[in-house]
């Protein structure tokens, strides 16, 4: 079976510069062997939605028409990658906008824009906002390790991910119910993700309204209390 646009898709690969650095990868050996590993990450197969923009456009394109279990190499230029580097996106900025001291190498953000800090003199910082892969030359070597069918799975793989971890919900009629964590209530990022969630689910067949619920249920008494008061009916 050949990938399609549109398919979900299980998909391991590895990418590396032209100098043979390797900057991104599935494959939790290999970030351990060239020093990548982050034990907080989720390593193994990831989802992908074909033609969705999950992954650089070179890559996404490249899927289409590949078969499941080919092991594939694809050299991208910077265009079809992290894009170019634009000069528009380095920036001179007074280091006083700053609420802590910023240094040569340091990451910042501003508005919605984060840039790494290129050097700093005469109390203001050079900041370029171009994606630390921009300009670059990659080569991935990948495989389609399996296409995601049916809607309950594609629905899981869905909330997978856009937050990264296993998500409760349920199906009732054209309707879906997501059971949303409670820990999720004040976070920034889920407030944007849920409506990014909501459009991709609707476009599955018969998914006509999604529904974030929050469940809060009445604790149950703790059993000191319980002790307590039958102390007192004593």
């Amino acid at each position: 079976m050949a990938v399609q646009k549109g398919d979900y898709i299980k998909l391991s690969f590895t990418g590396k510069l032209q100098n043979g650095t390797i900057f991104d990868t599935t494959d939790a050996n290999v970030a351990k062997e060239y020093g990548l590993y982050n034990e907080n990450a989720k390593y193994g197969p990831q989802t992908v939605i074909v033609g969705k923009g999950f992954i650089v456009p070179g890559l996404d394109e490249d899927l289409i028409g590949q078969e499941i279990g080919k092991k594939t190499e694809v050299t991208l230029p910077p265009e079809k990658g992290f894009g170019i580097k634009r000069l528009e996106l380095i920036e001179t900025v007074p280091v006083k906008k700053f609420k802590e001291p910023v240094r040569p190498g340091m990451r910042v953000t501003m508005g919605q824009q984060t840039g790494m800090v290129e050097s700093v003199a005469g109390g203001r910082a050079r900041i370029n906002f171009n994606s630390p892969l921009a300009g670059e030359t990659l080569t991935y070597q990948y495989e389609v390790d399996s296409i995601i069918e049916g809607k309950e799975e594609r629905i899981a793989a869905t909330l997978e991910m856009y937050t990264g971890r296993d998500i409760e919900y349920s199906i009732d009629g054209d309707r879906v119910i997501i059971e949303v964590p409670k820990e999720f209530t004040f976070n920034q990022r889920w407030g944007f993700a849920k409506s990014a969630i909501a459009a991709q689910i609707m476009e599955l067949e018969n998914v006509n309204a999604v529904i974030f619920q929050e469940t809060y249920k009445k604790e149950e008494a703790a059993p000191e209390a319980e002790v307590a008061a039958e102390e007192q009916s004593e």
